[in-house]
């Protein structure tokens, strides 16, 4: 089945789908680095680098499924209040994903998006087209992936009970036993090898403060700012004003058994492995998010990759969706 990939990013959604076994037509995304991301991974047999709002969609007619991941800043709890709902310009995106619906007529439909989303216009107009559709906040953690991440996931199908779309739970691996086998250290080139492979994004910044003397003392599952109000860090004031008005995602270390907490920007809250005294690489946290380790995240640079990441969907849960709306076709 062919599906088309609107605001696709670097392919979390796009790649879980190829992996159940769906070829991607057409995958359109606004950043040109982002979309070369997806272009050499997921192989998409055609691209648009452009703004969906305008692209006419009837040439796609033949295609079985819209997938889409429409920009979350509008909603999210990250974006300053002054910026959010209306005042941002990705605001009412969401709704392009109706038009290029009615232009296509697919069979099939997936939307993911931030819990603070209100999806109530999205399923009106899926609905009066005709589609049957479900609509649900999931935690992610509880389908085998190692994060606590919750979003909205719409699935609309033409035929078939969408409500009937069960994907079955399953533990995530620790992300202790995800992050082994790659080097103690970062690597000062992209790619390195070790142990005779070939390793991608093994890459980070070093975190130059006087913060960095702190950095042992975080258990692992706590950020500075949690380790601080536990009484586990006494020293902090020292180092750092106002701690109490820092995010608690801020020098978070990620646990060893649980699943991770989501961090909306790793770099700079400078998330931490859970035993080295450093930042997380790439590659680490792609794993965390469930991507292979052939992903490659060039040409971004290094911020750009973590926040490539973090704001995609992990391949692994779209994969085990798209198996859950085929077996109910």
């Amino acid at each position: 089945m062919e599906a088309i990939d609107l605001f696709s990013g670097i392919g979390g959604l796009g790649l879980g789908f190829t992996q159940a076994g769906f070829k991607i037509k057409l995958a359109v995304e606004l950043s040109t680095r982002r979309l070369e991301v997806y272009r050499r991974n997921v192989k998409p047999s055609m691209v648009i680098n452009g703004d969906v709002r305008k692209i006419n969609f009837s040439e796609y007619k033949d295609a079985d499924a819209v997938i889409a991941g429409p920009p979350c800043q509008p909603y999210s709890s990250a974006t300053p209040k002054n910026s959010k709902g209306i005042n941002h310009p990705y605001y009412g995106l969401d709704e392009e994903v109706l038009r290029a619906v009615k232009q296509v007529k697919p069979k099939i439909i997936v939307v993911e998006e931030v819990p603070a989303w209100n999806p109530t216009r999205l399923i009106k107009g899926l609905s009066n087209m005709g589609y049957s559709t479900h609509a649900k906040v999931y935690d992610m953690s509880l389908y085998g992936i190692p994060m606590k991440r919750r979003r909205w996931i719409i699935t609309a199908l033409a035929d078939g009970n969408a409500s009937e779309v069960t994907i079955p739970p399953a533990n995530p691996p620790r992300p202790i036993d995800l992050l082994r086998g790659l080097p103690m250290n970062p690597c000062t080139t992209d790619p390195c090898s070790f142990n005779g492979k070939l390793i991608l994004n093994h890459v980070n910044y070093n975190i130059n403060s006087r913060i960095k003397e702190l950095i042992p003392k975080i258990p692992p599952g706590h950020s500075l700012v949690t380790a601080y109000k536990a009484g586990l860090i006494r020293e902090a004031p020292k180092y750092v004003k106002d701690i109490e008005k820092k995010h608690s995602y801020w020098l978070y270390r990620v646990p060893i058994n649980e699943p991770v907490k989501v961090v909306p920007h790793p770099r700079r809250s400078m998330m931490l492995h859970p035993i080295y005294n450093r930042m997380i690489t790439v590659r680490e946290l792609a794993r965390l998010y469930t991507y292979p380790d052939w992903f490659n995240l060039k040409p971004l640079n290094i911020d750009e990759m973590y926040r490539a990441i973090t704001d995609s969907v992990p391949p692994l849960f779209a994969q085990r969706l798209a198996e859950a709306i085929l077996k109910n076709r």
